[in-house]
């Protein structure tokens, strides 16, 4: 929360590779110094460069940079468990290690010491809308439907303008004017998923984004997009970065046609944050549903009797994932 890797270009998925590296090194019983060998060989790994979270330069591979951090993880880990060394002066080698090179030379800062905050704060997309925007989506959603109540069920007709007040980081990652090229664009757009939960008065849809989707060419989702003002708000920012808080929050105030506005609808905690009482219900729904895609009840009762049972072995667990039509092409 300190360390603005975004400030400098650098993906937040350098984050990722250095968590699953950790973790993999645990898991291979690694030694203390070969995890921390390997850990210096993520630092000294040149990191990607977010420009593909960006503008127009937005592309699918933002949906699987995670997964390539994570596999790269698994190699560095397994090459020092084969007997590469790692570079101690990683990070803080002059000229070239990763603080003055790439980060700043104070290097990293840290608010609190290491423990259990991040995994007990998780925030879960129980919607497919990038995670800055699952505010401004839950607000837009009611208002819709406080629309449609009084009798308003033409947006593009009654809306005169949409005014968003959101965090610093939505405003610089999904803020967005101008041609939208492809899903990903789309899905990094808070205008366009904005907008599109108004037309709906419902959430987006994973399939809304693509580009055979009737809303990636809807004259009415533009003209309602341009509508929306985006401002970065202070204090939503601060309450952000709070640790104690660490609220993810929008305000939405629409102004109507006729001269008149709504009231501000302000969501500071989504479904799936974990503030959110909703949230294990909401969670537990998708699990099933996406679970549900590929193995029926009696499958996921196993799959999930397994995680409860300590002692489960990951192979074991791993074997409940194999189809009887895929073991049999294996």
């Amino acid at each position: 929360m300190k360390n603005a890797f975004n400030s400098y270009g650098i993906d937040h998925v350098v984050l990722v590779k250095l968590a699953s590296a950790a973790v993999v090194c645990w898991l291979l019983g690694s030694r203390e110094e070969e995890a921390m060998a390997t850990i210096s060989h993520v630092w000294m790994d040149g990191q990607p460069n977010r420009v593909y979270r960006s503008g127009g330069n937005t592309i699918q591979r933002k949906g699987w940079a995670a997964g390539d951090a994570a596999r790269r993880a698994v190699q560095l880990a397994l090459l020092v468990q084969d007997g590469q060394p790692g570079s101690p002066g990683a990070l803080s080698a002059r000229p070239w290690g990763f603080w003055e090179r790439t980060f700043g030379e104070t290097g990293f800062v840290f608010p609190r010491p290491f423990g259990s905050w991040t995994v007990r704060n998780v925030l879960f997309k129980t919607m497919p809308v990038e995670g800055h925007a699952i505010s401004a989506v839950e607000a837009a959603v009611l208002h819709a439907r406080l629309l449609r109540q009084k009798g308003l069920s033409d947006p593009l007709e009654q809306i005169e303008r949409i005014d968003l007040r959101t965090t610093a980081a939505a405003f610089l990652i999904i803020n967005k004017r101008g041609p939208l090229h492809n899903a990903a664009d789309r899905d990094h757009c808070i205008q366009y998923v904005v907008a599109l939960a108004f037309l709906k008065a419902s959430p987006p849809d994973a399939a809304d984004y693509l580009d055979e989707s009737p809303w990636a060419t809807s004259e009415k989702l533009e003209a309602l997009r341009e509508r929306i003002v985006v401002q970065s708000d202070t204090k939503l920012t601060e309450d952000y970065l709070d640790l104690d808080k660490k609220s993810i929050g929008a305000g939405m105030k629409v102004h109507l046609a006729d001269g008149t506005s709504m009231p501000e609808i302000l969501v500071e905690y989504p479904v799936g944050h974990p503030r959110n009482p909703k949230t294990p219900a909401a969670v537990q729904e998708k699990f099933f549903r996406n679970m549900g895609l590929m193995f029926d009840t009696t499958e996921i009762g196993r799959m999930l009797g397994a995680v409860q049972n300590p002692d489960t072995r990951i192979s074991d667990f791993m074997d409940l994932f194999i189809r009887p039509s895929n073991e049999a092409k294996l």
